[in-house]
């Protein structure tokens, strides 16, 4: 068990190596002008991304504020189980994403889709329509990025092959993020005396 371990913990570390540090900037830099602008950020992943993807909306949406604090104006798309069924049974699983955003989605929000493979069709196709509203797109992806990575603004792409390592990772820029945001924001609450 200890081989076990050490050499999961090992594959894990590598892949955190390999995730540039600019992506990661770029994505807070675009969140940043989300919440100065009151724009929406959307989110959303299949399977254990969809987890992911609710743990980030619930964790920049709670976790970053204080006092006096405007706060982000952030949903996860994996949310609302009866409508994800009902557009499932209706329309398609591969339209489950996209169809929840032509009642959202606005010029200028974020959405940040989380996929190990990069190639699942709801996501690409969630994508493909938030672009065509003139959203902006970024992309926690695992694997080579699948085509997703092609066709967001952003991509942060963690180069591992495993399932579970992608995962944890984009768990862990999760919590980066949060962190970041809940010192910037804290630092840049105006005093009212």
């Amino acid at each position: 068990m200890k081989d076990h371990i050490r050499g999961y913990l090992d594959r894990l570390e590598a892949a955190l190596a390999t995730i540039p540090a600019e992506q990661v900037e770029d994505l807070s830099a675009r969140l940043y002008r989300s919440y100065q602008d009151g724009k929406q950020v959307f989110v959303l992943g299949n399977g254990g991304s969809a987890s992911t993807a609710s743990h980030m909306a619930a964790d920049l949406a709670k976790n970053t504020i204080g006092p006096n604090m405007r706060r982000f104006r952030i949903i996860s798309l994996n949310d609302n189980i009866p409508l994800l069924t009902a557009l499932s049974n209706d329309m398609g699983y591969h339209r489950v994403f996209a169809e929840q955003l032509v009642n959202l989605i606005r010029p200028g929000d974020v959405l940040v889709v989380i996929s190990g493979s990069g190639n699942s069709p709801n996501v690409l196709r969630a994508i493909e329509y938030a672009r065509g509203q003139c959203a902006q797109i970024v992309g926690l992806l695992g694997f080579s990025g699948g085509r997703a990575a092609e066709l967001c603004d952003t991509a942060i792409i963690v180069s591992s092959d495993d399932y579970g390592v992608v995962e944890d990772a984009h768990l862990i820029l999760n919590h980066i993020l949060v962190e970041y945001f809940r010192d910037r924001l804290l630092r840049e609450v105006p005093t009212y005396a």
